[in-house]
């Protein structure tokens, strides 16, 4: 994933001119999932709320073909996002950064899956 992708935006932050704007708030149930400990919100696949698992997946997509996005949190007024590692994130309080960090995964699962259908035309390896 391009490091310029992604960018989380706090409330004062004003949004990229060439990126396209997501509010997390208008993300159903994401916050809710986003809230809870770190082995239940990166577990993507075992999220409750299909809404907010979408919500990710177009990011993701949309990321994967070239877009840049940035994403509006409430959590903070000014926001420089960093990539962080797994060990960073875990600690992590802000829901921009925690959405960041799950588009990257789902990109990287994306393109792995691509990878291995154009090899073999099977998802194995």
């Amino acid at each position: 994933m391009n490091q310029n992708s992604v960018k989380i935006i706090g409330i004062k932050d004003k949004s990229r001119k060439d990126s396209y704007l997501f509010d997390l708030n208008h993300a159903d149930g994401l916050k809710r999932i986003l809230n809870r400990d770190f082995d239940e919100w990166s577990n993507f696949d075992g999220w409750e709320s299909i809404s907010a698992q979408q919500w990710i997946f177009s990011r993701a997509l949309e990321v994967h073909r070239g877009m840049k996005i940035d994403i509006k949190c409430d959590c903070c007024e000014y926001n420089v996002f960093i990539q962080s590692d797994c060990e960073k994130i875990k600690k992590e309080q802000c829901f921009g950064k925690k959405s960041a960090y799950l588009i990257e995964k789902v990109v990287d699962e994306i393109v792995l899956a691509k990878e291995r259908r154009e090899y073999d035309g099977t998802y194995s390896v």
